[in-house]
């Protein structure tokens, strides 16, 4: 007799039921139900999982909402339970970014360096300093400041103590280093006629034959950087050759505070003078060769006969754009003669408008960009194109017509102002010499926001030390070379 291979789960059936060929036949009625249940006691069941009740109802959940901390943790169990949540339960604050620099930094200057003083060097009455001006129209908050100088420790806002002041326009900063066996007091910030002093003790002076001293910013161009005695090993905010190693006891001073052309010929040498801005006559310009301790200011450097002088950078919003004629009554065929472009010396500092330019568009490089010549007028400083602090000065085409107030007048080179003359909705830029934008007008995210030019009256700019935004600027009657 043959068996069929018995499942598993019916091993404990009996023998009588696994073989088909004495199956009865013909069952019905009770026995058939017997025979089932039988059956199903012959199978094993199956292994479920606890049950648990339904959670109660607890509304509906705002899933915007903020989270709430989870109750019943004890201090401690909520990094084992909910690693994402701190010791109260609750999701922890995002890190804060750093705010970056302040743009203003960019504003200061270094303007004197004392890198072997009389003695010894870092002792209580022979510190080495360094001074910095602003030379901007606007202060300069300290929080961001840092400087880097050879063999001194580098140094940031919080190092120094001025983390909560503001360097003012025409005000000076002097940085000076003591050797560690002074009274630590005299490095305490302290300010004096309006010049910030501070410092600090460290074994490590600033290199007295060859170095640098540097104002770093956020990205590789330094905000200004002064080289002595040997070549840069880069030459990020530093041009040509370095300046001439000074003598003992002899100070590195730029010759004029507000001009930076990253080159030697801006410094010559100067008898020490922390937080007293004195530039040098130009005949002391300093030679750009490496020399004899000492003869720094022999032989001039930018006077030459024939050489070519740099142009000199202009800080930003020194010069500010405050009021633009872009549709002067008349028919447009004739309007070109009647625009200007008017400007303000908003810096403590006389500013030579020579080397600057100007443009209908966000580029220094852009078509039609027209250089500024002198035509008339005075700016109350020396050469003629020289705009002297509080003093305004009109930009005009080649054959304006209409008045010029009390202003200074320089010229575009042609009979239009920048690429064909104003329209209603282009920007104006002013740029130094050296490609850099000193101020804009109407340089905004929509050129076409509102103030509108109407009426034929130009726009003013509300404040002078306004950014240049749609809300700095209102329609108001025309007033060339008056404030």
């Amino acid at each position: 007799m043959r068996h069929h291979a018995s499942p598993s789960h019916l091993h404990t059936c009996p023998q009588r039921i696994r073989h088909r060929n004495i199956w009865p036949r013909g069952l019905k009625g009770p026995a058939l139900l017997t025979l089932g249940l039988a059956l199903v006691a012959c199978v094993e069941a199956p292994e479920l999982e606890a049950w648990d009740p339904a959670p109660p109802d607890l509304g509906a959940v705002d899933t915007w909402g903020p989270l709430e901390p989870v109750v019943g943790l004890e201090p401690g169990e909520a990094d084992a339970a909910t690693p994402w949540l701190d010791e109260g339960g609750h999701l922890p604050e995002p890190d804060a970014e750093e705010d970056p620099p302040d743009p203003a930094l960019a504003q200061l200057r270094i303007t004197e360096a004392l890198v072997d003083p009389e003695g010894k060097d870092g002792g209580a009455d022979s510190p080495e300093f360094v001074e910095l001006f602003n030379p901007g129209p606007d202060p300069v908050p300290l929080a961001g400041f840092a400087l880097a100088a050879l063999s001194w420790p580098e140094l940031d806002a919080t190092d120094l103590g001025l983390a909560e002041l503001s360097l003012d326009p025409g005000d000076l900063l002097v940085i000076q280093r003591w050797a560690k066996d002074v009274d630590p007091s005299l490095a305490e910030p302290r300010i004096e006629d309006g010049v910030i002093f501070t410092g600090f003790l460290h074994a490590s002076g600033l290199r007295n034959a060859d170095g640098e001293i540097a104002l770093p910013s956020a990205d590789a161009l330094p905000h200004d950087r002064l080289v002595y005695g040997a070549a840069p090993a880069t030459s990020e905010g530093w041009l040509g050759a370095p300046l001439a190693t000074p003598g003992s006891g002899e100070s590195m001073c730029r010759l004029a505070p507000a001009t930076d052309s990253d080159r030697a010929e801006d410094w010559g040498a100067c008898t020490p003078a922390a937080g007293v801005l004195e530039p040098l006559p130009l005949d002391q310009a300093g030679d750009s060769d490496v020399g004899d301790p000492g003869d720094l200011g022999d032989e001039g450097g930018a006077s030459d006969e024939g050489e070519e002088v740099p142009p000199a950078a202009v800080p930003f919003t020194a010069l500010q754009i405050v009021e633009v004629h872009a549709d002067p009554p008349g028919p447009a065929s004739s309007e070109k003669a009647w625009e200007y472009v008017e400007i303000l010396n908003r810096s403590t500092e006389p500013v030579d408008l020579a080397d600057c330019w100007i443009a209908d568009a966000d580029s220094f490089d852009a078509p039609g960009t027209d250089p500024l010549i002198y035509r008339e007028g005075e700016g109350g400083c020396d050469p003629e194109t020289c705009l002297a602090p509080g003093r305004r000065a009109l930009i005009v085409a080649d054959g304006y017509l209409g008045e010029v107030g009390e202003a200074l007048v320089l010229r575009t080179d042609d009979s239009t102002i920048a690429d064909g003359g104003l329209t209603t909705l282009e920007p104006v830029s002013l740029w130094d010499g050296l490609g850099e934008l000193v101020s804009s007008y109407r340089l905004w995210e929509d050129p076409q926001a509102e103030p509108l030019v109407t009426d034929e009256q130009p726009l003013h700019r509300v404040d002078p030390g306004a950014e240049d935004l749609p809300s700095a600027w209102v329609v108001a009657p025309a007033s060339p070379g008056l404030p």
